[in-house]
């Protein structure tokens, strides 16, 4: 008996918080938000047919700033939706113009495969990489250096070939996630 309680607990539960909206989650914004997704308009229905593992980053503009930005288009704020491949193309163009060593070792967004990027001294793992890198720009961008991995002293940093170091000033605006100890 206790196993069955147990698992429509579970089921009710599953479907009240997967069963909710998300225009209705959000708070502060209105019931038909533009959304855009690497920054061309979409439905609504088109964007629920993403894989949230194609997904980078997720931005929320509110209606007032929204309105100013889009007109009375943005009255009810906005949604914008940045997939990997897009963030992947905005630092790898970026990081190409900054660095011809990058340039040259990273031949396509696709083609950082052998290449393990460091944040302010911070690993990034293959998936967090598109979602923090594609927030660097000229305002917050101080540095790149691509070290190859059997010049450095300790060769466990990575198990992959490269390393990417990047040092730039935290983005502004940008929560920081606190590590718990």
């Amino acid at each position: 008996m206790r196993p069955a309680i147990t698992i429509i607990a579970a089921l009710i539960l599953t479907l009240t918080s997967f069963g909710q909206l998300p225009k209705k989650v959000i708070k502060g914004i209105g019931q038909n938000p533009i959304i855009f997704v690497d920054s061309v308009e979409v439905s609504f229905d088109s964007a629920k047919t993403l894989n949230p593992f194609d997904i980078s980053d997720i931005s929320i503009v509110k209606p007032k700033k929204a309105k100013k930005l889009l007109s009375d288009k943005g009255s009810d704020g906005a949604i914008y939706v940045t997939t990997v491949k897009a963030a992947k193309k905005a630092y790898w163009t970026f990081f190409s113009a900054k660095s011809d060593a990058y340039k040259q070792l990273v031949i396509s967004p696709q083609a950082d495969t052998i290449v393990q990027y460091i944040l302010n001294g911070q690993p990034l793992s293959d998936s967090a990489a598109p979602g923090k890198l594609f927030l660097i720009t000229d305002k917050n961008f101080k540095a790149i250096e691509v070290i190859d991995k059997e010049m450095l002293p300790s060769a466990s940093v990575s198990p992959k070939r490269y390393v990417v170091a990047v040092r730039a000033k935290y983005p502004k605006g940008l929560v920081k996630a606190s590590i718990a100890k």
